[in-house]
């Protein structure tokens, strides 16, 4: 049927692997019968209004709907039941496919809308055929709003001070991306002509709580099925408190998504206008509608396939076939990073110090290699990025040659690709990402399940910093299970809710048992039972920049081991052990001294020789790293640590062995994750620092303050800034 002008149907599906010949079978049943699907990756975060954009511009709904026996009011994902919810108030005709053992009370259709199925038989054309075909017969017009252009945006807001200063934001964020935005007056005679003036709109931009709005409009819009962006003020001065509208979701979605992605909660004009920027922008990006069957099959087969992160890198000049890859990647189900497509940058940060968390982020590095590469600063900068995280065995670089001469400054395996096709290239990069995935899946089979995994593995070698950051997550009601080791390790572990992310952060604290391989082992035991993103050390150090004090935090940007020698009575420097620290934490320094400052407002202890008269320094510097406990920059023994490695900011003990057991890992193959050092400072150049069990009494109450300085640092700054998003957050 080549060339015929299919009908389009939104296709609710299940994401899971043992579900993908299931969806592929019924796939080639509605294409044999002149229908093609329109979908929802699971790789985009959830957008309400894009998901109604995409339910009013099909002409039907299908749903193949697969037994969840974990969902216990249900059985079946209540994504699902959301999407048919969507699809019964737009009026489509329907056709659900519903596997024996799902509650079918919340899919309300007529018998000749439904379809039972057994996966073991799975029905075959002759015995659905009739099924289609009425749903042909039944199926509208496909699209509310003028498919492939951008038109109006409505904006109906309420008139208060707070709406007032949003408004031009507002409509910036809207124009911006191509549309144009118009008020929709509530001064009108007769309905009809409010119900013309938002039907002729795109979407609507609403509020769904405030007092000042207009109670009757939201509930019209929902009622007529007008795609809504739905906002939700929340006054700084708690001068209301703002009661949303029960039309603005039911149990099922709040059951599938948080309540921040629903409605768009705000309270800052400027940072409204950012967030809208970014939604906004996704609506104008082709909605993702199969153009061919292969091209439905890639899509179905991609699900459950491991996922990770990709940093797309190209030339301005090569946008054109960077575009194309990106549809091929969302349509294998990926997510990707790309400057034009892609790009979470926010408007107005500066880019290089948000470049390297957005590729530090990804586990794939693709760059599109012509003759312009090289000569774009964006570009190289980028390259150099991946360059260190692949040295470091954070990333994989899968560098793709567009032309003759061009992989000079490459010293390892690409491909070129330069005499193909644009589309055999596509098909070319599409399907070496598709294999290095499948084979992360192999490796991720032996980690640990979902649930177990965490974002960010705090290790401590300090009692003191272990009771700290204890103390610290059962302030924010933080703490869900402590967990001992055979090796002696002790895990707790804590949901941590940061500000601006829909999910909290996955956080484990482990005290190493005693011995010289405490901290090697906790740290091997911690990765392979949690497989963190980052493991953060924390502990107290030695002060060397002469501008510290005791209680003053130092943020390691680069770890430096050294050995002490019996015989020689010295700290012998060791280059093999310099561990390079995670770029995104070591510049939370400058973020947590300039935007929070505050985050020193919440230290328990104080300084033994009383209050501080001014916040502690946050700095970001190398740091020396060894096995024996040293007096101060003034003992000889640590003499050629200092000349090795100048400008040194601290010396501890500890962290080494636990970078080391990071590195080990990541060699290994076995995990991706990346390693951080934050340590407090308990003593300066001519104080010394020690860590065991013999340290003298009145070395105590300074480390005990710095612990506690170091813990919350680590803690606020996993609350208020840290450079990756929660796992669980997408």
């Amino acid at each position: 049927m080549a060339g015929v002008s299919r009908i389009p149907a939104y296709f609710s599906h299940s994401y899971w692997a043992e579900d993908r010949e299931l969806n592929e079978h019924f796939w080639k049943l509605f294409w044999d019968q002149g229908f093609t699907f329109a979908v929802d990756p699971k790789t985009n975060p959830l957008s309400p209004t894009h998901l109604e954009l995409m339910m009013d511009q099909s002409a039907c709904f299908v749903g193949v709907v697969t037994h969840r026996q974990e969902e216990r009011r249900y059985r079946a994902s209540p994504f699902m039941v959301h999407e048919h919810d969507l699809a019964l108030q737009a009026k489509k005709s329907r056709l659900v496919f519903m596997e024996t053992g799902v509650s079918a009370g919340f899919f309300p259709v007529a018998d000749e809308e439904r379809v039972v199925f057994n996966r073991r038989q799975l029905p075959d054309a002759d015995a659905v055929r009739l099924a289609i075909e009425r749903l042909k017969g039944r199926s509208g017009p496909s699209g509310g709003a003028t498919r492939g252009l951008l038109g109006r945006v409505g904006l109906i807001l309420p008139d208060d001070a707070a709406y007032r200063a949003a408004e031009p934001h507002i409509r910036r964020a809207v124009e911006d991306v191509g549309y144009r935005a118009r008020t929709i007056s509530l001064d009108f005679r007769d309905s009809f002509e409010f119900n013309l003036a938002v039907d002729e709109c795109d979407f609507i931009v609403v509020d769904v709580a405030s007092p000042f709005a207009e109670p009757w409009v939201f509930p019209q819009l929902s009622g007529r099925f007008r795609p809504t962006l739905k906002l939700f003020h929340e006054p700084p001065d708690a001068r209301y408190v703002p009661r949303e509208s029960k039309l603005l979701s039911g149990e099922a979605l709040r059951a599938a998504e948080p309540a921040d992605r629903i409605a768009v909660h705000w309270s800052d004009p400027e940072e409204l206008g950012d967030r809208l920027q970014d939604l906004v922008a996704r609506f104008y990006q082709p909605r993702l509608e199969f153009e061919s069957y292969d091209e439905g099959v890639g899509y179905f087969h991609s699900l459950g396939r491991a996922q990770g992160s990709i940093f797309l890198s190209n030339a301005r000049g090569d946008d054109a076939l960077a575009q194309r890859l990106g549809r091929s990647l969302e349509l294998h189900n990926l997510s990707y990073f790309h400057y034009l497509r892609r790009n979470t940058i926010e408007l107005g940060a500066d880019w290089r110090s948000q470049l390297y968390a957005n590729v530090a982020a990804c586990r794939l590095f693709l760059p599109l290699i012509s003759r312009h590469y090289w000569e774009s600063e964006y570009c190289r900068e980028e390259y150099n990025i991946a360059e260190r995280l692949r040295a470091d065995g954070r990333l994989v670089i899968l560098p793709y040659f567009l032309g003759p001469g061009v992989a000079r400054q490459v010293t390892f395996q690409g491909r070129a690709i330069g005499h193909l096709s644009q589309d055999e290239q596509v098909t070319v990069i599409s399907q070496d990402v598709d294999h290095e995935f499948v084979d992360r899946r192999r490796l991720e089979e032996r980690a640990p399940a979902p649930e177990r995994r965490c974002d960010i593995a705090i290790v401590t070698l300090l009692p003191e910093a272990h009771d700290a950051l204890r103390r610290h997550l059962e302030t924010h009601g933080a703490l869900t299970e402590t967990v001992r080791h055979g090796t002696g390790c002790e895990w707790i572990r804590a949901g941590v809710k940061a500000v601006g992310r829909s999910s909290a952060y996955e956080v484990v604290v482990a005290q190493p048992c005693e011995g010289t391989d405490g901290v090697s082992n906790a740290v091997a035991a911690t990765i392979e039972e949690y497989q963190p993103e980052t493991v953060v050390f924390v502990g107290a150090c030695c002060g060397i920049a002469p501008d510290l004090v005791p209680g003053d935090v130092v943020i390691s940007n680069r770890l430096h081991g050294y050995m002490y020698d019996e015989l020689e009575q010295t700290c012998l420097p060791r280059p093999d052990r310099t561990h390079l620290a995670h770029e995104g934490v070591a510049a939370l320094g400058d973020s947590m001294r300039l935007n929070y400052a505050y985050w020193a407002e919440k230290i328990y202890e104080r300084p033994p020789n009383g209050p501080r008269s001014d916040a502690p320094q946050v700095v970001v510097g190398p740091v020396a790293s060894g096995d024996t406990p040293v007096d101060g920059s003034g003992d000889p023994a640590l003499r050629p640590v200092l000349v090795a490695w100048p400008g040194l900011a601290a010396v501890e003990i500890g962290g080494s062995n636990a970078a080391r057991a990071v590195t080990h890992a990541r060699r290994a193959g076995r995990t991706q994750v990346s390693f951080s050092m934050v340590c407090a400072v308990a003593g300066t150049a001519t104080d010394g620092i020690s860590v065991n069990s013999a340290r003298p009494e009145q070395d105590k109450p300074w480390k005990q303050y710095a612990a506690d300085v170091a813990a919350t640092l680590v803690v606020e700054a996993i609350r208020l800034a840290w450079p990756s998003p929660p796992r669980r957050a997408g």
